[in-house]
Formats: C-alpha cells, structure tokens, sequence
C-alpha cells in the first residue's frame, strides 16, 4: 500500500484526483492489482496461488521489462532482456483470456545497419554479421561457465563485473551489435518468437521512450532523462 500511495501521489494523477475527489483511492483499488514480482525468477518469484489467480482476468500484457545499460554485465542482461521475454510467454500461456502480448524492444536491434531497414522478425540464430550463427543456449551456459570460473577464482565483486561487463560487449560484437543491451535485446525477440505457439503477439520496435506529448500532463516523464 505504501508503494502505491508512492505512485499514486505523483502528479500525473491529479487529473483523476480531480474526477474522483474523495474516491479517487477506491477508484485506484479498483482498478489497480500490483503485484512485487521479477522476470528474472520462475513465475516472477510469485506465490503459485497468487499467480493462477491473476491469470484468470488478465487480457492484455504489456512487457515493458528490461534493464537499459548499454554496457550491463552480461548475465544480469539475459537475465531480464532475454530469460525474462521466455518468462512474460510462460506466464502468457497461462491467461485463458489473453487478447494480446505486446512486448517492448527497440529499434536498435537492427545495430549499425544503414539505408533502409524493413520490418522483420528476428528467427532463432539470426545475427547481423555474415558468416555467424547464435545459439542462445550456448549464451546461457557461457555466462554460467564463465560465472563458476570467476568464483573457483574467489573473484572479488569488481573484477566479477568488469569480467561479466567485457563478456556482453564480446559477444554482442561478435555477432554484429554494438553493446549487450541491444544484444539481448534481440535475443529476447527470437525466443519470444521461438516461443509464442499460438499467442497474439505484437513487438514494437520504439527508437526511445519519452515524455507525453499531450494528455493528461504535456511534457511529464519520470525516470531516465
């Protein structure tokens, strides 16, 4: 409750604050389930209860889950960007009522490519270097030879991070993107795509998210600036 008296006190609610005068808290009760989960874990580290409930209502997913560092360790970066799109599909396939998944990339997927780039989806193994193959699940067991290495090595926690950090950077430019996080973006799209069976899925490809440009505050945004 606390966190969302943190959200709901902001200003960009003061237009329902105004609709709503002294309902507006059970309007947002109503309206409003949040739920402190991780795309990193199973089932987003959610009672198991809990979740199967949520899934009987939810009709519309929107996966805007990701961390944005160009240069984040490698293994944090799959962790949200790429294991937590199979993640947001698992949870997807349990919501009988599901009109849509629509999941957030970037349009810098497409890397350092220039002229006119078409709208495709990425396949399994796709690079943007000729000559190259991926294979998310060797990614994965890198990252985890790589973390037991580092800790057979009693690693301090700098070294941990600027080994994990150099590791991203590696493998993005070896497959032809220019930082990990647009790497595992990427990645991200090809398992959700792998993925997917029959769920309605839509991937938008934003350059950046930012400010409102109109209702309900013009120019409001939080976050990163």
């Amino acid at each position: 409750m606390f966190r969302g008296l943190q959200v709901t006190g902001r200003e960009i609610f003061q237009v329902l604050r105004e609709k709503h005068g002294k309902g507006f808290e059970d309007f947002i009760e109503e309206k409003v389930y949040p739920l402190a989960g991780d795309v990193m874990y199973e089932d987003f580290g959610l009672d198991t209860a809990k979740l199967k409930e949520v899934s009987k209502d939810v009709d519309i997913i929107v996966n805007g889950a990701a961390t944005t560092n160009f240069y984040e360790r490698y293994d944090v970066s799959f962790d949200t960007n790429v294991l937590g799109a199979k993640q947001i599909c698992a949870f997807a396939n349990k919501c009988t009522k599901l009109k849509m998944l629509l999941h957030v990339s970037t349009a810098y997927v497409c890397g350092e490519q220039e002229g006119l780039i078409l709208e495709k989806p990425f396949m399994m193994g796709d690079t943007l270097r000729e000559g190259t193959h991926l294979d998310i699940e060797s990614e994965l067991n890198l990252i985890k030879h790589t973390q037991m290495e580092l800790k057979a090595n009693c690693a301090t926690d700098k070294a941990q991070r600027k080994t994990m950090k150099e590791l991203g950077l590696k493998r993005a430019r070896r497959f032809g993107w220019p930082n990990t996080y647009v790497f595992t973006k990427a990645m991200g799209e090809m398992l959700l795509g792998h993925l997917r069976g029959d769920l309605p899925v839509v991937i938008i490809r934003p350059s950046i998210i930012t400010s409102i440009l109109k209702e309900p505050l013009p120019g409001w945004m939080e976050g990163v600036r």
